[in-house]
């Protein structure tokens, strides 16, 4: 009888899941003081960064659990399908925040990422995935690495998204060329990959070649964002 209640009050002490992890900028510096939410769907559970940018979540149960960052001065983070199995001590990977280019909440003016979720396998590498509007296959998906030379492509599916894997952390281009559509080249690094996570990014929006000229020279010129 001893032995059973021993054994009875080591299952009650042993502590709960736990989730920690730590949100840097783009060159890697600590953001202090943020404001980190965690949703297992039932509940929400809040947190803030310490001077180490370091945040912790304690005495959780198992589940699967959503990480929202809503930084001022940095575009909006979400990660999904964060798994804790019970008594789990789980730390994840660094997240990186990109600083926001938006005017007063107009938008944001290049591309974004709108969730991340772990990788299975390899956590040394990234994913990269996206998609394009309107929801076309077969669109050539350029990936342009180092010196904006074209390292690997792919083409969107029937539901005109693509993906890259097994990147190395790292920032990354971006090329589209779809028939009927004028081109997109890149004309600068703008998607960020990171270690361990799959980034998933907002729609392309392809427009579409007036008059079936898609020479890139005949298309009009857009309309700067202005911030007022």
């Amino acid at each position: 009888m001893r032995i059973a209640l021993v054994i009875l009050l080591i299952a009650f002490s042993a502590p709960a899941a736990s989730l920690t992890g730590a949100v840097v900028d783009p060159i890697g510096a600590s953001i202090t003081r943020a404001v980190v939410e965690l949703d297992s769907g039932s509940r929400k559970y809040l947190a803030r960064t310490d001077d180490a940018g370091v945040y912790q979540f304690l005495n959780l149960p198992a589940g699967e659990y959503i990480l929202t960052f809503r930084v001022p001065g940095f575009k909006m983070r979400i990660v999904k399908s964060i798994g804790l199995s019970e008594r789990e001590q789980k730390r994840i990977p660094d997240i990186t925040l990109d600083i926001s280019s938006s005017c007063s909440g107009a938008g944001e003016s290049g591309p974004f990422a709108t969730e991340l979720r772990p990788v299975t396998g390899d956590a040394s590498f990234g994913r990269l995935s996206g998609s394009v509007r309107p929801q076309l296959q077969g669109v050539e998906v350029a990936l342009v690495c180092r010196t904006f030379n074209v390292c690997r492509s792919t083409k969107t599916d029937a539901n005109g998204r693509f993906s890259f894997d097994m990147l190395s952390a790292g920032v990354y281009a971006l090329n589209f060329h779809g028939q009927g559509f004028y081109p997109e080249n890149a004309t600068g690094y703008e998607y960020t990959v990171n270690s361990g996570w799959e980034s998933i990014y907002a729609p392309k929006i392809l427009e579409r070649c007036l008059n079936g000229n898609c020479d890139a020279k005949s298309r009009p010129p857009r309309q700067p964002i202005v911030c007022e």
